[in-house]
């Protein structure tokens, strides 16, 4: 990449417009986190061209890394928003030119969080080996930086993709690794790309790993799975609203499991409901396991109904 001025670009900048760009960035993740990507990504890919301009502006050396951490991190909020709109080619891209700007800005904690990203979206579809491929090059970044937080995401992905694969071993293994670095981790100043990963969002994890290895491995794994993600849906404020419905919807999931039916139905009807203020096609896609485990039991006939009714509003 070059740093030549682009037409329209500023001429010089200075701390106070790579901080107004940060402070943007902190502003749209929150709404992401609590609305959905379909609520802001519109508004994310808007600021992308003058951040992107501001790579050609003069500037002192010594911010030059800074800026590009910043706008890296803009094409990583980018593609996450556009993965949970559902437009996955282009979130794609955006991960790419992340990469190449946190590369050349030599930030490590960046390149392993736009690592787990980008698995995330192959897990999502259903490609687990290609997930665990990029979770492993993500954690040889976030071991490379000082960001141990960072490391303990990209276990907790880990054990999610041996889970989906059925591979109970490997999983809970990388469960516990995850949740030694969890605790072995300074948060006193977590970037901005990491700062979701709190205790409670490692319930979250911990019930997301444990829901799939009741599914794919043996239901019985569904009891570790219910108080995790009980904590977890207590412990989501309502800035986090998209994970509490996740968290819902596996909770549902696993009393279905564990055949306690009218619960299930009473905490499916809960993720429907909260779901409808969340703009997520990732949302509509885990609702499915939902209605097809549903569709097993006679008495949970209305909330199948109640989901086939959602889903093609949940784009």
């Amino acid at each position: 990449m070059d740093r030549r001025r682009p037409s329209g670009a500023p001429a010089q900048i200075g701390i106070s417009d790579v901080q107004r760009l940060e402070a943007g960035t902190r502003d749209l993740r929150a709404l992401d986190y609590q609305y959905g990507g379909g609520s802001c990504h519109r508004a994310v890919l808007s600021r992308l061209p003058r951040a992107r301009a501001m790579l050609g502006a003069t500037m002192p050396v010594q911010l030059t890394r800074r800026l590009d951490t910043a706008v890296a991190d803009l094409h990583n909020l980018a593609g996450w928003t556009l993965f949970d709109h559902g437009s996955v080619p282009e979130a794609l891209r955006h991960f790419g030119s992340a990469l190449d700007l946190a590369t050349r800005a030599g930030n490590k904690a960046m390149t392993a969080n736009i690592r787990y990203r980008i698995g995330r979206v192959h897990l999502h579809y259903n490609s687990s080996g290609r997930a665990l491929a990029e979770f492993e090059l993500g954690r040889q970044a976030a071991q490379a930086s000082p960001n141990t937080l960072g490391t303990a995401i990209l276990s907790a992905n880990v054990a999610w993709a041996y889970a989906k694969l059925g591979r109970a071993k490997e999983a809970i293994a990388a469960l516990a690794r995850m949740q030694d670095e969890f605790a072995a981790a300074d948060r006193t100043e977590v970037p901005g790309w990491d700062a979701f990963f709190t205790e409670v969002d490692v319930a979250g994890m911990i019930g997301s790993v444990y829901t799939d290895l009741a599914r794919f491995a043996d239901p019985a794994y569904a009891r570790r799975a219910v108080p995790a993600l009980e904590r977890a849906v207590s412990g989501y404020g309502d800035g986090m609203l998209r994970s509490r419905a996740f968290c819902l919807i596996s909770l549902a999931v696993n009393h279905l499991l564990l055949q306690d039916v009218d619960h299930a139905v009473d905490v499916g009807r809960g993720a429907i409901r909260l779901g409808r203020t969340v703009r997520s096609a990732r949302l509509r896609d885990r609702l499915r396991p939902l209605e097809n485990e549903a569709r097993r039991w006679s008495g949970a006939d209305d909330l199948t109904e109640e989901i086939r009714a959602m889903l093609p509003a949940a784009s």
